[in-house]
């Protein structure tokens, strides 16, 4: 190619041999037909034909060339504009997928916390007797993990077993579960329904059966009326609400809990033990690894009420030795 609107077009014929012309196609187009009108014997047209068919490729590929790169540049344009100006993480969150990203997926692509001033002293506090005016001040945004010892205070919780909820939920799958979230982790389980349809030994953790643990949203209108009448807010919480639904947490004693991850909630969240007692193991974010220690653990009791931003800390549970664990909770605002 020449510069700005030229090209240079080559016209072979059998007399006269090789003809260079530095011309634009409607240029040469015009030569060729004064060409003809002159020299119509001498000229080779199936020659011309060819070259002028060359050329024409030429203009063409010329063009989408350039077309391509408008596109290219709109594409990097568009992508920078989304990624600066829309919450891409949250944005994704939102949609449902055909195939869900796993744990480890969603741990890799989570935002960064830039600011791990609060793991730096990691210190679970433990408290009873706590003012929500002091909750609010101290502990609800701060990041730090807090035990409440009576943090079932007046609640009627005794009612809250296996069998409350297997009597409380629809006997069919056919029933509406709305959207209800069930996290089965390592069980063979695939539905609500198939935990409250397992053998009773199995249900009663007989020994040489097969050990579970699983969790699920209550988001059914019915269940979460009627499950309320035995539990609260805890008291410390005041009037903060319950931004989102409740879930509960049931396992096998002796056997591994939630395995090690970070929650992708909206806010913090507090999860109170009604039976048997768990372990929690916390460890800080690896960008937070080189200014808080690496990991710390709490066993809670039956009437105790744990809270922690499962949003910061990775964390993972183990159900201890003894009876089994049953815990209710939800996260606050």
């Amino acid at each position: 190619p020449s510069s700005s609107n030229s090209t240079k077009a080559v016209v072979s014929t059998q007399s006269t041999g090789i003809v260079s012309m530095s011309i634009t196609e409607k240029e040469f187009i015009d030569r060729v037909f004064q060409f003809q009108q002159s020299n119509s014997d001498f000229l080779n047209w199936e020659s011309v034909r060819k070259h002028h068919h060359s050329a024409s490729n030429y203009f063409l590929r010329k063009k989408l060339r350039k077309n391509c790169w408008i596109i290219a540049c709109s594409f990097v344009a568009i992508a920078a504009y989304l990624l600066y100006s829309v919450d891409i993480f949250n944005l994704v969150r939102s949609v449902d997928c055909l195939v869900p990203a796993s744990e480890t997926l969603q741990d890799l692509c989570r935002p960064v916390q830039e600011d791990c001033s609060y793991c730096k002293i990691l210190k679970i506090h433990v408290r009873s007797n706590l003012s929500d005016e002091e909750f609010v001040d101290k502990y609800a945004y701060s990041g730090l993990p807090l035990l409440v010892t009576d943090g079932m205070r007046d609640w009627n919780s005794e009612k809250i077993n296996f069998q409350y909820f297997k009597d409380l939920y629809p006997k069919s799958k056919d029933d509406d579960f709305g959207d209800c979230q069930f996290f089965p982790y390592r069980t063979n389980f695939t539905h609500l329904l198939d935990v409250f349809n397992m053998s009773p030994e199995r249900a009663a953790f007989k020994d040489g059966t097969e050990p579970w643990y699983i969790g699920w949203s209550l988001c059914m209108g019915r269940v979460s009326r009627e499950l309320r009448k035995h539990y609260k807010v805890p008291y410390f919480l005041g009037k903060s609400e319950r931004p989102n639904d409740d879930w509960v947490f049931m396992g096998s004693p002796g056997y591994k809990g939630a395995p090690l991850h970070i929650d992708y909630v909206d806010y913090a969240s507090w999860q109170a033990q009604i039976r048997g007692r768990k372990k929690w193991t916390f460890a800080p974010p690896p960008e937070c690894y080189f200014e808080c220690p690496t990991s710390q653990s709490i066993v809670v009791e039956p009437g105790n009420v744990f809270v922690f931003d499962s949003n910061r800390w990775f964390h993972s549970t183990e159900v201890l030795e003894g009876e089994y664990s049953l815990t209710i909770g939800a996260e606050y605002d």
